[in-house]
């Protein structure tokens, strides 16, 4: 309530009127009052005692007071301004941890109320449209702020991100300008660590995107890539070494795509340029698009049926012939033994190979006396240059020859003596061996000393050791249950605590095999019912009638 009336100053209360919702003066009209809405703190005391702050805070935007809800029972807010305070908050603080201004925050929560307007929010969650909310401000304003940062922060998929964004982008109609990539220049540069050449290298790489704008090179691709293309060449043209591997984890994007962009920009004609005329001349002649370049011919395949159902393949080429398909050379199966085992080709030396035909003289083995002279022939000449390969008459001569050696020395009489006297030495030797020379005790090892799979399993004292050390630090938390368990069962032992183990109840099988089997259904639904309560619900007399033929 006023004090005194500014018109004719009466200060007497009852001249006041405030029936109509302001405060009027009786005797004057003037309008002492239009608001009840005061700035000040007035405390009364409720019936327990306790102090309590009159009236209600009226936030700013707030479009009525909080009273505390219909009969005190919660809040007055409505729902729809519940889940903008909420918005609001949580765009503060992604705006506070991505460094975003106080007025990015303002516009975010303008786009999310045109959001909420529009029921974007239905079955999507509010972090998702929070983040792409103020993801359109950054790029409105041309901030150097990404997609990625704000999938970093919140941990959420970018793809996933960016989906939401675009589907917001385009129900709200909004036409996101292009970006320009000089604005992720100096944000990158700082991360490489520059030192006091950081401006420095910054002009030169904004320079090369100023350049690759001219020869169509920024249009159509990621500004990252192009950044971090124009970061490297700027680095090495001030005498700093930057890997593309450091770049890529500063601009967050594939190590091909930098290496694309260099080899683009490599083919243009500023490309040539040493640094020093790199930074003095401009090219006034813009390079063709690298889409313009040559491309590769690439053969299309056509697979066909003939008459007999075989498939053939076939390519065309660029002007729309069908040429066969070269065929791959028909490789042999390899060789194997009894086993199932590949056996692997001999080697041969490549000097045999390119040598000539060897002389017949050299190739025959010596003939036996037994072989006829007039049964050797010259061995015929291979068509493959430089290999010696005999004939079937040849490898007939040399295994009758070798049969006939064979047979000679079969049939000598001191041939039977030697092979008797090697017998004899090999029954001599069986018998100077021990009867069993396999120990039944199991610590000796003496019979297997000489095995090397024996000595390499078994440890030294050190390897013992440190074998157990490993397997102790492996198993600590084991050994720790283990010695607790063994420490509680003692010390319950002394205390005279026994535990019984329950033993749990073993339930037979009810087959043919049971003594107490039911003859009948009927008989085995009433041993069913006997098991449980009796009931007045249930005729029992009326069972025996249920499973009559």
């Amino acid at each position: 309530m006023a004090n005194s009336c500014p018109g004719c100053g009466c200060s007497n209360p009852g001249d006041f009127d405030d029936s109509s919702g302001n405060l009027v003066c009786t005797k004057c009209g003037t309008v002492v009052n239009d608001s009840h809405i005061v700035s000040d703190i007035t405390f009364g005391e409720n019936s327990a005692g306790a102090a309590t702050v009159q009236g209600s805070f009226v936030g700013a935007g707030q479009t009525h007071a909080n009273t505390g809800g219909r009969y005190r029972s919660g809040t007055s807010i409505e729902s729809r301004e519940q889940t903008i305070a909420e918005a609001r908050r949580r765009i503060n603080t992604l705006a506070a941890v991505l460094n975003c201004p106080d007025h990015f925050s303002d516009a975010a929560q303008r786009w999310y109320t045109l959001a909420i307007t529009n029921n974007f929010t239905h079955g999507r969650k509010a972090q998702y449209v929070v983040a792409c909310c103020l993801y359109i401000v950054c790029r409105l304003e041309k901030s150097s702020h990404m997609l990625i940062d704000f999938s970093d922060v919140l941990h959420i998929n970018v793809f996933t991100l960016g989906q939401t964004y675009l589907k917001l982008i385009n129900l709200l109609k909004v036409r996101m300008p292009n970006i320009d990539p000089t604005i992720y220049v100096q944000r990158f540069a700082k991360y490489l660590e520059f030192g006091n050449d950081q401006n420095k290298v910054a002009k030169d790489a904004l320079r090369l995107i100023q350049r690759m704008n001219r020869d169509w090179i920024v249009q159509g691709r990621r500004p990252s890539g192009i950044c971090g293309a124009a970061l490297i060449l700027a680095a090495r043209m001030n005498n700093f070494r930057r890997s593309v591997r450091e770049v890529v984890y500063v601009v967050k994007v594939a190590d091909l795509t930098i290496h694309k962009r260099l080899q683009e920009f490599k083919e243009t004609r500023s490309g040539d340029l040493t640094v020093e005329e790199f930074r003095s001349i401009w090219l006034e002649q813009s390079h063709d698009p690298p889409s313009f370049g040559p491309k590769k011919k690439k053969r299309k395949r056509v697979r066909r049926v003939n008459d007999e159902g075989e498939i053939i393949e076939e390519y065309m080429d660029e002007h729309g012939n069908l040429h066969a398909q070269p065929e791959d050379p028909v490789k042999e199966p390899p060789r194997r033994d009894a086993d199932g085992f590949v056996i692997p080709e001999i080697p041969i030396d490549p000097a045999l190979v390119n040598a000539g035909t060897p002389e017949p003289s050299k190739s025959v083995a010596r003939t036996p006396e037994s072989c006829p002279s007039s049964a050797i022939t010259e061995p015929t000449t291979s068509a493959t240059p430089g290999l010696y390969i005999p004939d079937e008459a040849t490898t007939a001569i040399a295994e009758s020859a070798i049969e006939s050696e064979i047979s000679t020395l079969l049939n000598d009489t001191s041939s039977a003596a030697i092979v008797e006297e090697l017998r004899r030495a090999h029954e001599a030797t069986i018998a100077a061996l021990p009867k069993n020379l396999v120990s039944n005790d199991p610590e000796n090892l003496h019979d297997v000393d000489d095995d090397w799979e024996v000595q390499g399993a078994l440890l030294s004292e050190q390897e013992a050791e440190m074998k157990e050390k490993i397997w102790t630090e492996f198993n600590k938390d084991w050994i720790r249950d283990q010695e607790i368990k063994r420490l509680k069962a003692a010390s319950d032992a002394r205390m005279g605590i026994v535990k019984t183990q329950r033993k749990r109840k073993k339930n037979k099988p009810r087959d043919s095999s049971s003594a107490d089997l039911a003859a009948s259904p009927a008989e085995s639904a009433k041993e069913m019912l006997k098991r449980r309560a009796y009931s007045k619900k249930i005729n029992y007399k009326a069972i025996e009638g249920l499973f009559d033929d």
